[in-house]
């Protein structure tokens, strides 16, 4: 149980940087219940972080102001390094998932590219304060939630940085923090998959201490699970130990029915796929996507040596 809370706070594999907000209408927000109260106490008394929470019906945000960095510049152990010999490897160019009137949307450039094994020796990397904080409050929703009869689906937990005007997002669904920290009915690399990281960043966002300037949306099971779906094709074609085959539309689909399966999910009509490369688009069946999950895995290509 230790173990598994001391990595919660470097759960961030992949982040994308975004300096966009949209203005929304805000949502009803509902009184704080007693888990809520529960939560806002252990984190000032315990942790002194000054956390802001809005409850919505099925949805907690949590809003944590820092007044220091989140992300720091930090050496690789290999250092500098530059290979003249290449390999092609299938990589994603654009990729959105998205859900509207019980239909999932994968739009996708996936093609063969050509790449150079090199580094300049550094990388990004997560501030102790970041660390700390982000273990505080996953550690503290589990103290205050799991037992909570009226506890809310998902999460949205931003730490802020408000001296830069920069964040990290993090969405997630307390079922599966739950089952992460009870025993290891999800291993650590599964539960990562299941989060949803963004890094954003914005001037105007300086000083926010309320979090202000937040879109407080309600979070949905078809809505999180294309932002997942997301998140895993990223995965697979970017940080996996099991690269993917030459076939994306192959490896979106069983991604997407592995992603419906895990939470028994099966309120949609289809989902779309989009080859922008090609042009290509078509409407795959439930029943289609039922037998993606029990087909065999496509098989990964053996990198080829570029001419």
């Amino acid at each position: 149980m230790i173990n598994r809370r001391a990595i919660l706070g470097t759960c961030l594999l992949g982040v994308v940087f975004l300096a966009s907000c949209s203005k929304v209408t805000p949502p009803k927000f509902l009184p704080l219940t007693e888990a809520h109260q529960k939560f806002v106490k252990i984190c000032q008394e315990e942790y002194k972080l000054n956390v802001v929470v809005e409850a919505l019906q099925h949805t907690a945000w949590i809003y944590v102001p820092l007044q220091e960095e989140l992300l720091q510049v930090a050496a690789t152990p290999e250092g500098v390094k530059k290979s003249e010999t290449s390999e092609v490897r299938p990589a994603i160019k654009y990729l959105q998932v998205s859900y509207d009137n019980h239909r999932f949307l994968a739009s996708h450039d996936i093609q063969p590219e050509k790449t150079y094994a090199q580094s300049q020796g550094y990388k990004m990397d997560y501030t102790a304060a970041y660390q700390r904080t982000s273990q505080a409050v996953l550690t503290t929703v589990s103290r205050a939630y799991f037992e909570a009869q009226d506890a809310p689906q998902f999460f949205v937990v931003v730490i802020s940085d408000i001296k830069s005007g920069v964040e990290i997002e993090n969405i997630f669904y307390l079922e599966d923090l739950k089952r992460y920290l009870s025993g290891g009915s999800i291993p650590q690399e599964e539960f990562v998959k299941r989060n949803i990281y963004e890094v954003k960043g914005r001037k105007d966002w300086v000083g926010d201490t309320q979090g202000r300037h937040l879109a407080y949306t309600e979070i949905t099971m078809p809505g999180f699970l294309a932002k997942q779906i997301e998140t895993r094709v990223n995965f697979k074609y970017q940080k996996s130990s099991f690269p993917p085959s030459n076939d994306a539309r192959s490896e979106i689909l069983t991604i997407v029915a592995e992603t419906f399966k895990n939470y028994n999910f099966t309120d949609f009509n289809y989902v779309e796929l989009r080859d922008l490369n090609t042009g290509r688009s078509e409407t795959v069946s439930p029943a289609e996507i039922q037998a993606a999950s029990a087909a065999p895995a496509p098989t990964s290509p053996t990198p080829t040596a570029a001419e």
